[in-house]
């Protein structure tokens, strides 16, 4: 018997990424409230501890996605091999983006001269600063989330495409599994 759904880790990791994802975009956005005196300096804490928690969380989903590659449930019924191709690349590009944002974060937040923090504690020390070459690093960081931001939106729209139109378990494989005699 094959399984249904992928391991709950995966599950876990899958979901606990776009979490991360969201209220990492959202906090970026809520530093504009300017609700008190240090608010702008917390939202910008909070952004970098999440953006590096988006970071490792990524690391950790493809050491868990290799240590988990043979328990893969199949889809069924099984779509054209273009598709899965495709699906594959989605994947890797979403992998490849959500590693890069952080790191080019980082590379901005340093070359303003400012230290990153994690949990409030700093773990790197900001260079000299160089505006010019902060704005170009921050313009690639801030052009890679749109674009990452549009693959999860078409990541999300194609598991609905499968799900409502074509009718497979392409989604039902990554939802959690409801029942106690589950994995």
């Amino acid at each position: 018997m094959s399984a249904t759904h992928y391991p709950k880790v995966q599950i876990f990791l899958h979901w606990f990424s776009l979490l991360l994802i969201g209220l990492t975009y959202i906090n970026i956005h809520l530093r504009d409230l300017d609700l008190t005196f240090d608010w702008y300096d917390l939202m910008m804490d909070t952004h970098y501890t999440l953006g590096i928690l988006v970071f490792f969380t990524v690391f950790i989903r493809l050491i868990v996605r290799h240590l988990y590659i043979k328990r893969t449930p199949e889809i069924l019924p099984t779509p054209p091999v273009w598709q899965n191709k495709l699906a594959h690349y989605a994947h890797l590009a979403l992998y490849l983006l959500f590693i890069l944002i952080p790191i080019f974060g980082v590379l901005t937040v340093l070359n303003k001269g400012f230290n990153v923090t994690f949990f409030g504690y700093t773990i790197f020390t900001g260079f000299s600063a160089n505006p010019e070459t902060a704005h170009s690093i921050k313009e690639i960081h801030e052009t890679l989330t749109n674009i990452g931001l549009i693959f999860i939106g078409l990541h999300a729209l194609a598991a609905l495409y499968h799900h409502y139109i074509v009718k497979d378990n392409t989604l039902l494989r990554m939802m959690p599994n409801r029942t106690r005699s589950g994995e």
